[in-house]
């Protein structure tokens, strides 16, 4: 039975006006009344599109002529941008990014979080957008005698861009040629590729992370269960061509699933770990640890961070999701005790290790989910001058938000990947006593309809 909406079919051709656009990038116009996202569309054109999916509410439809071309419409540096998953803002000029982020965030706290008088300030961007990336995942492919390591395109198994043929504008040159080198390095040795039907085969991904300062580099193979002969003669060899990769790691990943990487970790060549520098802090890396991809901007999303929390030298700070403790170290210079909280225990081993690092002694990490730990401090009485919220994509819990409130927190700073989720919880502490004064959104993934965001929360007098 063909899908319809109105008179809205699959297979249609229509024309339209672009108005708007989503928050992963596509252009939004209507046809035949009904909302339809065209990827690689923006706000201003007018385009020839064929209806390729119909829903209840929305339609779909892939993008078959510009007539008329926005004036922020650039040509794309990258051959693979419409293919590859990594970018998909390429064809719009970088300051209408900006733009459209600040919008994005603007949009999503008066939409979700009902908040309509919150000041959005400018997004803060990257003076060059290229190459920022210090962490990057490639995939493996088997295409009849020779491995292929590269990007998929986004939603497949398809490989588009081959890195010993390609190389990509995201990520450091350096590590571009790494990466070359990884794909004639592997083609030498006799190991297998990871078949994702079967189950079965050795090498599922490889991953590669360079300290931004440092220039040390890790490479990391994630692998199957199953012997590897060769694994340390490759590691040897990677490091002979390239002196600056330091550390060179096996990952096994005993899961079936798509997460990339497993729990177990083995030395093949160098350190265990790689050292990068935020400002001047110093951190340990290691193969599982989260640390921020884009180095540079990562300090001038932490710099906001520590205006916003506004201290004097004697406040007791809580960061809640703390990881490897970048922004706990980060503020506790310049607090009386920091106290981080975070579920993965050895990310808590490297916050404590990281302190040490620094001779920050004024610093206690605690493991534990956030949403036990934090409602534990209040029903102790536990007072904070501060406490930074920065969860992952699906925010905060509302035990989380709860025991904010039960502490009669003065001042919250929430770092958010997520304007959808910043919004709601926003909206939701709104109604507990605070007042969502501004918001700074932060360019961390230029090219990508990617936007992070900080959020200065005050409790109500």
């Amino acid at each position: 039975m063909q899908q319809k909406i109105n008179f809205l079919q699959v297979g249609d051709i229509e024309e339209i006006t672009i108005g708007g656009m989503g928050h992963t990038g596509e252009g939004i116009g209507r046809a035949e009344g009904v909302a339809v996202f065209v990827p690689g569309a923006l706000p201003g054109e007018t385009v020839k599109v064929r209806i390729d999916q119909v829903k209840k509410n929305y339609a779909r439809g892939e993008l078959l002529e510009i007539i008329q071309k926005a004036s922020a419409r650039i040509s794309s540096r990258c051959p693979f941008t419409k293919a590859c998953g990594g970018c998909h803002l390429q064809h719009l000029d970088y300051q209408e990014q900006l733009r459209h982020k600040r919008e994005m965030v603007l949009s999503a706290l008066k939409r979700i979080g009902g908040l309509e008088n919150i000041e959005v300030l400018t997004t803060l961007g990257m003076d060059d957008p290229w190459h920022y990336r210090n962490k990057v995942h490639l995939q493996v492919k088997k295409d009849g005698n020779r491995i292929q390591l590269g990007f998929f395109a986004d939603g497949t198994h398809q490989m588009v861009a081959e890195v010993a043929k390609h190389k990509c504008l995201l990520v450091h040159e350096k590590m571009n040629q790494i990466m070359a080198t990884l794909q004639e390095l592997i083609n030498t040795d006799s190991l297998s590729v990871y078949c994702w039907k079967r189950k079965e085969g050795l090498l599922r991904h490889v991953m590669i992370r360079r300290g931004y300062r440092s220039g040390q580099v890790m490479v990391v193979f994630v692998t199957s269960p199953e012997e590897w002969p060769g694994a340390k003669k490759l590691a040897k060899d990677l490091i002979a061509r390239h002196p600056e990769v330091t550390s060179v790691i096996r990952n096994i990943n005993h899961q079936p699933g798509r997460a990339v990487l497993g729990r177990e970790n083995h030395l093949l060549a160098g350190e265990e770990s790689i050292m990068d520098w935020i400002e001047d802090l110093k951190f340990k890396i290691s193969a599982s640890s989260f640390y921020q991809v884009n180095s540079i901007q990562t300090e001038a999303l932490y710099g906001k961070v520590l205006e916003y929390a506004g201290l004097q030298g004697d406040e007791t700070v809580v960061d809640a999701y703390c990881g490897i403790g970048t922004i706990a170290l980060f503020l506790a210079r310049h607090a009386g005790e920091m106290i981080g909280l975070e579920i993965v225990e050895q990310a808590v081993e490297d916050a404590r290790q990281n302190a040490l690092l620094n001779n920050l002694t004024n610093t206690r990490f605690y493991s534990g989910p956030v949403e036990k730990l934090l409602p534990q401090m209040a029903s102790k009485g536990q007072k904070a001058d501060v406490v930074i919220l920065d969860p992952p994509r699906k925010g905060c819990a509302r035990e989380v938000l709860n025991a904010v409130t039960a502490m009669q927190v003065p001042r919250i700073v929430y770092v958010s990947c997520d304007p959808a989720t910043l919004a709601r919880d926003l909206g939701i502490l709104s109604k507990m006593g605070y007042q969502a004064a501004k918001v700074q959104p932060v360019d961390m993934f230029p090219w990508t309809s990617h936007c992070e965001a900080v959020g200065l929360v005050v409790r109500e007098q």
